[in-house]
């Protein structure tokens, strides 16, 4: 089990939830949505709170204990994919060089990668490539195959958008759609796109500047101005206000913003004093 506990790094405030399901990070790029996947690799700056992985604070774990967990159990889809790929080698050495620093059989894992670049839509002649011969599209497929490859029990994907057109957005969709169906990993999207994380999720929390504004299961049953806002893409320019995060931009504002809290509303949590 992954959990956050009031995790807390320069861009993220007080961050608490339990991966249980496939859980979607809707926010804009300054929400502090990426350092979610940091820290659940033990590769940021905690300024206070945990990062739990079975019951174990990821960042008391030594880096050998911790490093047997990157990957094999958390692995990552980082927003430029081309920042998991090591220029040097080409794509078949990418997949060799994981699988041999996890212990794993280098041919046996060259065969699951090719399985896996085929529901991603590649075929094996891939692997021959070098990572600047490929394009955004084959790039962030070969970075999805390197995720997945060894089996982890999550995976985190941060904004698929990279490079790509809305066709090629689509195609990554519908490939992750088929993955999150065929794969016993659970999936953490992290992304800015509402149909998105619609589609890929089966709960979601949404982020304004490293808070959290709603959570809940459903995105067309919405009720924070914030959230309401970036689907109907009417947003300003980003303020952080006192109280309730998003007041500073609200529409709605009064001075009992400053004293907010979080309610249920529907089935969501909701950081508004509007539903008190």
């Amino acid at each position: 089990m992954l959990e956050y506990q009031c995790s807390t790094t320069d861009k993220l405030n007080c961050f608490s939830t339990v991966v249980s399901s496939n859980l979607g990070i809707l926010g804009q790029k300054d929400s502090g949505k990426e350092d979610i996947i940091y820290l659940a690799l033990g590769i940021s700056s905690l300024k206070k709170g945990k990062v739990l992985y079975d019951g174990k604070d990821i960042y008391s774990l030594k880096e050998e204990y911790l490093n047997n967990i990157r990957w094999k159990k958390i692995s990552a889809v980082f927003y430029n994919p081309y920042n998991s790929l090591n220029p040097l080698y080409k794509v078949s050495s990418n997949f060799e060089e994981i699988a041999i620093s996890h212990g794993l059989e280098k041919n046996a894992s060259l065969e699951i990668a090719v399985e896996y670049l085929k529901i991603l839509g590649e075929k094996k002649e891939i692997l021959e490539k070098y990572p600047y011969d490929l394009s955004p599209l084959e790039a962030k497929r070969v970075s999805i195959a390197l995720a997945m490859f060894t089996d982890p029990e999550y995976v985190m994907i941060d904004d698929i958008e990279y490079g790509l057109n809305d066709n090629g957005r689509a195609l990554i969709v519908n490939s992750l759609i088929d993955l999150i169906e065929s794969s016993r990993s659970k999936f953490v999207i992290l992304d800015n796109d509402p149909s998105v994380i619609s589609r890929l999720a089966d709960e979601f929390i949404v982020l304004y500047m490293g808070n959290i504004v709603e959570r809940g299961n459903d995105l067309r049953e919405v009720y924070h101005p914030y959230t309401i806002d970036l689907i109907r893409e009417e947003l300003g320019i980003n303020k952080l206000g006192i109280g309730c995060p998003y007041s500073a931009n609200c529409r709605f504002v009064t001075p009992k913003c400053e004293k907010v809290r979080t309610t249920k509303v529907g089935n969501n949590e909701v950081k508004c004093i509007i539903y008190w």
